[in-house]
Parts: C-alpha cells; sequence; structure tokens
C-alpha cells in the first residue's frame, strides 16, 4: 500500500497519474474524458438524465457489498463505489474493447477541508466476465480539483497479483449522490488493461 503525505503530493500524483493514463489510451477515450466545460448547460441536463438511467441499469452483481464489509454497521464510514464501462487491451497492434465494472468498498480515514483520505477494504473488478477481488488499498478525494485517485491490489483468479489504478473527476448529482469518469488500468503481472469507466457513490 502507499500513503499520501500532504495535499501537494496528491496533487502532484493526481496530475502524474491521469497524464500517463491519457497517454496511453486511445484518443477514442482522450476525447471522452473532462467535457463538462464545453456545452456546460446542455451537458448537465444530459448528465443528470443519463445517471438516473446508470443507476437504475447497474448489474445486480455490483449493487451488494463485498464479503469483506457485510458485518460493518450501516453507520460505518464505509461506502461503495461502483462503476462499469469498458476495458481496452491492446495485442499484436490490435485493439480489443470488452465490458468492465467494478464494485469497491472504501473506508474514510482522514477527511478536512481540502482532501479526504481513504482505505480500499475489499472488492471486485469485473472484466469480461473474470473477477479480481481486490482485498486493500488506499487513495484520496481533492476537494478544490473535484478529483479522485485510489490505487489498490487484489489477486487474479489463477492467484497472480493484480494493481489496479484509478484517476478521476467527479460531479455531484442531487442529494448524496456523485457520480464520476473515471480513466485506469488493471496490472496483471504478464499484461496491463486500460480502464474507461463511469461511476457513482452515495456518500
Amino acid at each position: 500500500m502507499y500513503t499520501f503525505g500532504a495535499h501537494q503530493k496528491c496533487g502532484f500524483f493526481f496530475k502524474h497519474l491521469t497524464k500517463k493514463v491519457n497517454i496511453e489510451v486511445t484518443a477514442e477515450v482522450k476525447n471522452e474524458m473532462f467535457t463538462i466545460k464545453k456545452k456546460q448547460k446542455l451537458l448537465i441536463t444530459a448528465t443528470t438524465a443519463l445517471a438516473l438511467v446508470f443507476v437504475a441499469s447497474l448489474p445486480h452483481a455490483y449493487a451488494s457489498v463485498p464479503s469483506a464489509t457485510t458485518t460493518e454497521p450501516q453507520s460505518s464510514r464505509i461506502r461503495m463505489l461502483i462503476a462499469k464501462g469498458f476495458a481496452v487491451d491492446r495485442t499484436s497492434s490490435q485493439v480489443v474493447i470488452t465490458h468492465a465494472g467494478f464494485a469497491l468498498a472504501l473506508e474514510a480515514t482522514e477527511v478536512n477541508k481540502t482532501i479526504m483520505k481513504f482505505n480500499v477494504v475489499g472488492g471486485t473488478v469485473r472484466i469480461n466476465e473474470t473477477d479480481y477481488v481486490m482485498t486493500e488499498g488506499n487513495g484520496a478525494v481533492i476537494r478544490d480539483k473535484r478529483g479522485f485517485l485510489l490505487q489498490a491490489q487484489g489477486t487474479s483468479p489463477d492467484g497472480q497479483s493484480v494493481t489496479l489504478k484509478l484517476a478521476g473527476r467527479y460531479f455531484w448529482m442531487w442529494g448524496r449522490l456523485y457520480v464520476a469518469r473515471v480513466l485506469g488500468s488493471l496490472q496483471t503481472e504478464n499484461a496491463k488493461t486500460q480502464l474507461l469507466l463511469r461511476s457513482v457513490i452515495r456518500v
């Protein structure tokens, strides 16, 4: 696991990780990210409608809490970050796109006006019907940039160690609901899969 020492360090890592992921994914993925500034009013209206459809269409498997957190009381600081989207694999100059999603249990560890730190206490990443179990990790929400970053470790079905890295930009929808656009990657011992996802969390 890694730790965050200060707000400046988090901001630097967020910028670095976002830049790295943007370079590695396809041009179509790049164009998908961070378009809120263009046609803002129209996009907010469209995003609200899409969020309703998104939440309603989440697979039942991603709506359940991972077994690692089932004993926690509802009043705890654990929240579920749920996402679905696409995975992009590059092999022999070919690009293969498949469905992807995840359900991660996050527990806040430190909260102030500029940053919120959290631990990943469990969850599952699903890529093309293959489940990768996340066991630990941590991350931070950078409030003034409306962004977050996350890194988690886990295992693949065949026992390989895997690392999940995510960087995202979030938007408040209504009440306690937030949605986010997320870029990331899932790294195994032999391959690296890029991720383009839309996520939702209730805080």
